[in-house]
C-alpha cells in the first residue's frame, strides 16, 4: 500500500537548490527511503523544511516529472512513479553530479533586444509559415506552440551575434552544442561524459555507423524487428547490408533470436517504433552481453525518449555495463523541439570514432552551424529542461484524451505504446488499414497505416500523432474511426 511521506519523514539533509533537491530525492528512491507509490510532501511544505523558495521546489518536481521519477496529478498530489526504484538503483539520474550546464548560459551572452535593429517600414513582414494541420496525425511531427518563443528567440539572437565564421560544419562542429548536449544527455539519458558527433538527422547517423562498423569488420547482418523504422532499414540497404527481421515482442528483440555471429542491431528500446513498447531490464542486458560476446554493433535510437508518461525513466542502453565498446547511441532534436532544425548526434563507440568523422567529412552531413549554436544555447540556458518538463505534461494529458476516447468510442480495439513518446498504435485487425486511411482522409483526418511499416508479416493497424491533438478533436477522430470501421 502507497504511503504518505510526511515532510518528517523524508530526511533530505542539507540542499541549496533545485539540482540538490532533485539529486536528494533520488537517492532516498535508490535506497528504498521512497517506494514506488509514495506520495511525496506537498512543494509548500517541503520548501519550509529545506528553506528553499517554493519555486525552487516546483522547478525541482518539474525536472523530477519530466524525467519520469514522478507523477504529479492534480488533486491527488506528487507521487513517486511506478519503477522509479528500479531505475534509480541501475543508476538512471536526471543530470550527472555536480552538472551545472542548465543555467550556465547567462543572459549577458545574448545580445539586448534594444540593440536589434527595427525592421525597415518599406519591407513587408512576411507571414508566419503554417506547420501541420491539427487534423494531420501522421507521426513525426512535435507541437512547436509548446516552444517559449521568447526563450527560443534570444537562442537565436545569441546564435546569430557570433557571426559567421568561415568554418564548414562537418570539420569544426558546434563547440556551444556540443557542451550542451553533454549537460543534456546526462540529466536526462544518465550518460556521462558525453562527447557527441553532430549530423543533420539520425538517418546520417545510422547511415555513418553501418559505414564505419563495415570499414572495420566487412558486411555483417543487419538485424531489427519487424515493424521497424523504414528509414534506418534503407540506410543499412544503402550499405549494402542484408537485412534480417526479427518479429516485436511486448519486453523487447531477444538477444536469443540473432545468432552466434557478429553483427549490426537497430533498436528503439525506450519507445519502439512504430508499436511503442518498453524494452525491459533483462532484454537490455542480454543485447548488451550478447554485443559483447560476439563483437557486435547497437544502434540505440533514442527519437523521442525524452516524453515518459507514468512510468520510470529506464537507463540508455549506452549506460550499461559493457556497452561503452558496443553500443552507438543516437538522439534528435526533431521530436523534443522542432524537426526544421535538422539537428541530430551521435555517441559511437571509441574504436568507431575516427571513421566516423571520416564518414561525416567526407559525405558533409553535419547540421547547420546557426541551427546547431542556437539549440545550444537553447538547452545551455534551461530553457530545454523547462520545455520538456511543461511540454511532458501536455502530451500527457492529450494521450489521455485520445486514449479515452479511443476507450469509449471503439472499446473493441487494442492500443499500443501509450506509456512513452508522441504516438501511439490502434490495431485493427481484419481490416484494410490502407483502405482505413484513405476513408479517413476524405473525412478530413490524416493517419497512416501501420502495415506500412512492415518488411515482412505487415500488421493492420494505424500509427497515429497526439502531439498537437486537443480534447475536443480527440473525440471527433474517434467517433470517425467508430463509423469508418463500422462500415
Amino acid at each position: 500500500m502507497a504511503r504518505t511521506a510526511r515532510p518528517g519523514s523524508v530526511v533530505l539533509g542539507e540542499v541549496s537548490g533545485a539540482e540538490d533537491l532533485v539529486d536528494a530525492i533520488i537517492d532516498l528512491i535508490s535506497d528504498g527511503s521512497l517506494v514506488d507509490g509514495d506520495r511525496l510532501p506537498s512543494t509548500r511544505a517541503l520548501a519550509e523544511q529545506t528553506g528553499l523558495s517554493r519555486g525552487t521546489v516546483v522547478r525541482a518536481f518539474d525536472e523530477l516529472s519530466a524525467a519520469g521519477f514522478v507523477d504529479s496529478v492534480q488533486g491527488s498530489g506528487t507521487r513517486v512513479a511506478d519503477g522509479a526504484g528500479q531505475a534509480a538503483r541501475a543508476g538512471a539520474r536526471t543530470r550527472g553530479r555536480g552538472d551545472t550546464s542548465s543555467s550556465s548560459y547567462s543572459s549577458s551572452h545574448a545580445p539586448s533586444s534594444r540593440s536589434s535593429p527595427s525592421p525597415s517600414p518599406s519591407s513587408p513582414v512576411p507571414e508566419p509559415r503554417r506547420g501541420r494541420s491539427p487534423r494531420d496525425l501522421r507521426p513525426g511531427i512535435p507541437d512547436v506552440a509548446l516552444v517559449d518563443e521568447r526563450a527560443w528567440r534570444s537562442a537565436v539572437r545569441a546564435a546569430a551575434a557570433q557571426g559567421l565564421a568561415g568554418l564548414n560544419p562537418w570539420e569544426e562542429p558546434s563547440p556551444t552544442l556540443r557542451s550542451a548536449l553533454a549537460g543534456h544527455l546526462r540529466r536526462h539519458r544518465g550518460i556521462a561524459a558525453a562527447d557527441p558527433v553532430l549530423f543533420d538527422s539520425s538517418r546520417s547517423a545510422i547511415a555513418a555507423l553501418c559505414s564505419a562498423f563495415v570499414a572495420a569488420h566487412g558486411p555483417v547482418p543487419f538485424h531489427m524487428e519487424d515493424p521497424g523504422y523504414r528509414g534506418a532499414l534503407l540506410m543499412a540497404r544503402e550499405q549494402g547490408l542484408e537485412a534480417r527481421f526479427h518479429p516485436v515482442e511486448p519486453g523487447g528483440l531477444d538477444a536469443a533470436r540473432l545468432g552466434p555471429g557478429r553483427g549490426i542491431v537497430f533498436t528503439t528500446p525506450a519507445h519502439h517504433f512504430p508499436l511503442g513498447h518498453r524494452m525491459s531490464v533483462n532484454r537490455r542486458v542480454a543485447l548488451v552481453d550478447w554485443a559483447h560476446r560476439t563483437g557486435s554493433l547497437m544502434i540505440e535510437d533514442d527519437y523521442d525518449g525524452e516524453f515518459r508518461y507514468g512510468v520510470a525513466p529506464l537507463p540508455a542502453l549506452a549506460t550499461l555495463p559493457a556497452a561503452a565498446q558496443h553500443v552507438a547511441y543516437v538522439g534528435t532534436s526533431s521530436k523534443s523541439v522542432a524537426p526544421d532544425l535538422r539537428v541530430a548526434w551521435c555517441l559511437p563507440p571509441t574504436a568507431l570514432r575516427r571513421e566516423v568523422d571520416r564518414w561525416l567529412v567526407v559525405h558533409r552531413r553535419g547540421p547547420s552551424t546557426l541551427s546547431a549554436e542556437a539549440l545550444g544555447a537553447f538547452i545551455a540556458s534551461g530553457a530545454m529542461d523547462r520545455h520538456l518538463a511543461r511540454a511532458a505534461r501536455v502530451y500527457g494529458d492529450r494521450r489521455h484524451h485520445l486514449v479515452s476516447a479511443l476507450s469509449r468510442e471503439c472499446p473493441e480495439l487494442r492500443v499500443t505504446g501509450v506509456e512513452a513518446g508522441l504516438h501511439l498504435c490502434v490495431l485493427l485487425p481484419g481490416h484494410d488499414d490502407d483502405e482505413v486511411v484513405r476513408q479517413l482522409e476524405r473525412a478530413g483526418w490524416r493517419t497512416r497505416a501501420l502495415s506500412g511499416q512492415s518488411a515482412r508479416n505487415p500488421t493492420a493497424g494505424l500509427v497515429l500523432s497526439y502531439s498537437r491533438l486537443v480534447a475536443r478533436d480527440a473525440e471527433e477522430f474517434a467517433a470517425t474511426l467508430r463509423t469508418v470501421i463500422g462500415r
